[in-house]
């Protein structure tokens, strides 16, 4: 069983399935949202590889606006339905049942847009593939991920941590924590690091828009 660690249902249960579906360790979350702080509130998120969905719904307890769940495993919708709908929060997830790349392909297409996205691929898939695979194949969802992101937003990468992490240009990696065996990357559009650079270098503030 696991439990919501923070926010308006704190230490609520999610329902868990047996077999290889895993929610996203609770302190392991709780250190990623005192990082997000603020940034979470009224926030548009996509959780992609969503497994349980406890990612994204620990986001709607703590303010969250909508959350989109993507898994390709039909036991992980079903058990991310069955959490939503325990919870009182249809109303504010969408659940799809895709590959990932295909979901991004068609979400660019759809003009979506989100202000954090949460990547969190299943560690036993990128374990298996080769060095120059997993490269090839990080690189290809980041990159696609970076066109839904609106301004000044980011996308949250949980790898583990002995392998490397490509970062597609037009992003750059603002955080970076280490809990386990896992790495938790989070990256922002660099032209709007820039810009806040440039604004503090001469004393211009600049908001979120």
């Amino acid at each position: 069983m696991a439990y919501i660690a923070a926010g308006t249902l704190k230490k609520s249960k999610l329902q868990v399935p047996v077999g290889d579906v895993r929610p996203t360790q609770r302190l392991l979350r709780l250190s990623i949202f005192d990082i997000l702080a603020d940034f979470i509130e009224n926030a548009a998120i996509l959780d992609l590889y969503a497994g349980t969905g406890a990612f994204g719904i620990e986001a709607l307890s703590r303010g969250a606006r909508k959350v989109v769940f993507v898994d390709i495993a039909s036991k992980a919708v079903e058990i991310i339905k069955v959490n939503l709908q325990n919870l009182g929060l249809r109303d504010k997830g969408v659940v799809y049942q895709s590959d990932s790349i295909t979901f991004l392909v068609k979400s660019v297409r759809k003009q979506r847009t989100f202000d954090i996205i949460f990547l969190d691929p299943p560690f036993t898939k990128l374990r298996a593939m080769r060095t120059d695979e997993y490269s090839d194949y990080m690189l290809e969802i980041i990159d696609r991920a970076k066109r839904l992101l609106r301004p000044q937003s980011l996308i949250i990468v949980k790898t583990p941590k002995k392998l490397p992490l490509p970062i597609p240009s037009g992003l750059t990696v603002v955080e970076e924590r280490t809990y386990g065996l896992n790495r938790v990357a989070f990256l922002a559009q660099t032209e709007y690091i820039v810009q806040e650079e440039t604004a503090h270098d001469t004393g211009i503030t600049n908001s979120k828009t």
